[in-house]
């Protein structure tokens, strides 16, 4: 794939009204589009590219009287980790300082990158640069980020400031979701090199997290399937779907028009896709949860970008 299909990043953008999703490629500005009222609309220019496998986080402006909109995106750069959030209210401070206007309107606004590096290279003449590998809202004001190597941290989105918040790593990979009716937040494993498809129930009320329930919510695929990502979609009263990425490489003899291999010219590289959306919901029962496993569906041969 490309490196400008790399920046194709979608992105769900959940708020008073959820059924709007928001496309930002290398070239243009992005555009939103409103499955409620059938609607293309443009949206301002972000400050930096974004890649498609990005974490963005949505929350409501603490002290908002109009449920004003912040949604947060963590860009993983090469050489950084690029931090801006888009909102939507008057255009004031994204750290809830006064209105600059009464108009309300989408703007972004660049934020300070995570503090997260590793030891120093020489050949550099800098730090390594650690990309966060989980990421969570922990409360109205505070969001959580975290990578093995260096611990987790914490954003303040009042103060617009970071504060390492432990030693510890998030027990999930990518974006978490919360559920309120449960009172606990809900993430998967990571994808690479790991067979086992599992989703987890947290508490990151308090710190270090608390890990209550995991389920294996698939079967292990023959070993021809690698897992390379893995999805995870709130539907809303503890129902997920899960969207779990495959890859499987085979190698063929080239062959001319008629179908007769030629000899003498290296293999072809087929790489195959297969994506299994999962459905589950989880329940309580008494004092425990419970996992209810109800369908999946295979798509094979596409390669599927993003699933909202």
């Amino acid at each position: 794939m490309d490196g400008a299909t790399d920046l194709h990043f979608f992105s769900l953008l959940k708020g008073q009204a959820e059924g709007r999703v928001m496309f930002a490629g290398p070239f243009a500005n992005p555009v939103m589009y409103d499955i409620d009222m059938d609607a293309v609309i443009a949206m301002p220019q972000t400050n930096f590219s974004k890649q498609r496998d990005s974490i963005s986080l949505s929350m409501t402006r603490p002290g908002s009287q109009d449920d004003d909109e912040q949604h947060y995106v963590l860009s993983k750069e090469p050489s950084n980790v690029l931090f801006e959030v888009l909102e939507y209210g008057r255009n004031g401070s994204a750290r809830g300082g006064p209105s600059a206007g009464t108009e309300r309107r989408w703007h972004w606004q660049h934020l300070p990158s995570p503090p997260m590096r590793g030891p120093y290279l020489p050949s550099l003449h800098r730090r390594e640069v650690i990309h966060p590998s989980a990421a969570a809202v922990v409360d109205e004001t505070t969001l959580c980020v975290s990578s093995v190597e260096t611990g987790a941290y914490a954003f303040d989105t009042v103060k617009g400031e970071w504060r390492k918040a432990g030693s510890w790593a998030l027990p999930f990979h990518g974006a978490a979701e919360y559920v309120p009716e449960l009172g606990l937040w809900f993430g998967v494993n990571a994808a690479v090199g790991n067979t086992h498809h599992c989703l987890g129930a947290f508490d990151l009320s308090s710190w270090p997290p608390v890990e209550h329930r995991t389920w294996n919510y698939l079967d292990p695929l023959s070993d021809k399937w690698l897992t390379w990502q893995r999805h995870l979609l709130n539907l809303g009263s503890g129902k997920f779907c899960i969207a779990t990425s495959f890859q499987n490489i085979e190698w063929h003899t080239p062959c001319n028009a008629a179908g007769y291999p030629l000899h003498g010219l290296d293999d072809e590289m087929v790489v195959n896709d297969l994506i299994i959306l999962t459905g589950v919901e989880v329940v309580r029962c008494g004092d425990r949860l419970k996992m209810i496993n109800h369908k999946s569906k295979h798509l094979e041969g596409i390669e599927i970008h993003c699933v909202l």
